[in-house]
């Protein structure tokens, strides 16, 4: 835990992962010994939170599996520069954890968005569910959903930022590529654990109903569609509960696979 401000933290540590405050996004590629340029919140979070000053080493990540160390250069009224000093490169996941969610409340999404970031979502996939609330998202919308992920992939350290992605009704879906699975409240529904021992391939989804749930025809178009139904919980989980259970498991079975 962080007792108070240091300067001499990123410097002295050189961890890319010790100080998430010092943690800064860039969109673009990075590359030792360049320039790199910060501007709207990312240079508001580095002048006005941290109030970082030039000689001052931070880390830099751009969500496409890089991480930096940079040294702050200049600090302007409009940007900041930074002098990349060590780049390092993560390979990307070989193993896609997707949640397809039908879309939920605005407050539900943001703490989708910023727990799923840290539990190893790699994609979610928004779609409207007949008894959802919410029908569309808006390019307002979608820009606080990159926000709140950002900000999420920054604290957890990820590489990685998950796509997000807005799909149609489910009646209008080709079968996916990988192994399908959705939320069962049943009581005959099997445990998601026992399912997941016959997973295979590259990847998987998770289908997330809304606050209503999926109606019986969205549950006959995901049979359809190949998804088996699993039980995450003896208790009937809420929109946003529902896909951090399957993806803390998810994860927990990843880690026991890894060599």
């Amino acid at each position: 835990m962080m007792m108070g401000r240091s300067r001499s933290s990123p410097t002295s540590q050189k961890n890319p992962k010790a100080v998430p405050a010092y943690r800064y996004f860039t969109d673009h590629s990075i590359s030792e010994h360049q320039p790199i340029i910060l501007e709207g919140q990312e240079l508001h979070h580095l002048a006005r939170v941290m109030r970082a000053t030039p000689g001052e080493t931070v880390e830099l990540v751009n969500g496409q599996g890089q991480l930096a160390l940079a040294q702050v250069t200049s600090v302007e009224k409009r940007t900041a520069t930074l002098h990349v000093e060590e780049v390092k490169t993560v390979p990307p996941p070989t193993f896609e954890v997707i949640i397809a969610q039908a879309m939920p409340r605005p407050n539900r999404l943001d703490t989708i968005l910023e727990k799923g970031t840290e539990l190893g979502m790699t994609q979610l996939w928004l779609f409207p569910g007949k008894l959802s609330e919410k029908k569309e998202v808006t390019e307002k919308q979608l820009q606080r959903m990159r926000i709140v992920t950002i900000a999420a992939m920054k604290q957890c350290g990820r590489p990685y930022l998950p796509k997000i992605c807005i799909k149609p009704p489910l009646i209008k879906w080709q079968k996916p590529e990988y192994n399908l699975f959705y939320g069962d409240v049943s009581p005959t529904a099997p445990l998601f654990s026992e399912a997941w021992e016959s997973a295979q391939g590259h990847g998987l989804v998770f289908f997330i109903g809304p606050e209503s749930g999926f109606s019986d025809d969205e549950t006959a178009t995901l049979e359809q569609l190949g998804a088996k139904g699993v039980k995450l919980h003896p208790n009937i989980l809420r929109t946003d509960t529902a896909p951090l259970a399957a993806l803390s498991l998810i994860q927990h079975w990843l880690m026991q696979k890894a060599p």
